[in-house]
């Protein structure tokens, strides 16, 4: 992979620099960070399975595609039926799940992120790492 810089959307720039010295907890900090990380430095071309479906209550997933636009879905087995393509991480975040749909509380991705304290979130599963064996 390359180490070129990819430059962000300026909604997502603009996210990522207000977030700094205002995380809600630790594993908030470790998300905007490795996210930024992901976006400028991580370009996916098999996908980046942030969030998965099987790893809670909600089957709530989030698969970043490329540098940094996202899939968020629904449901185990629906091939896609129920998911929403988005450009960057801050359309991403402002999703309201309930009227996607997706479940019956009225919360964005991100506030449903913060409940969980980002517990569902893997940095690990860059498909394109994984299949190389490597970074960089």
């Amino acid at each position: 992979m390359s180490m070129n810089k990819h430059k962000l959307w300026d909604v997502d720039e603009k996210l990522f620099t207000s977030m700094e010295g205002k995380y809600q907890s630790v594993n908030e900090e470790n998300f905007f960070k490795n996210m930024r990380y992901k976006q400028e430095y991580e370009c996916t071309g098999l996908n980046d399975l942030i969030v998965s479906e099987y790893e809670n209550d909600d089957e709530i997933y989030m698969v970043r595609e490329y540098n940094e636009e996202y899939v968020v879905g629904h449901g185990i087995g629906t091939d896609g039926e129920y998911e929403v393509h988005v450009m960057n991480l801050s359309e991403a975040l402002t999703l309201n799940l309930k009227e996607l749909g997706f479940i019956d509380r009225d919360l964005t991705l991100w506030e449903w992120l913060r409940k969980c304290d980002y517990s569902v979130v893997n940095y690990e599963r860059n498909y394109d790492i994984i299949e190389n064996g490597k970074r960089g």
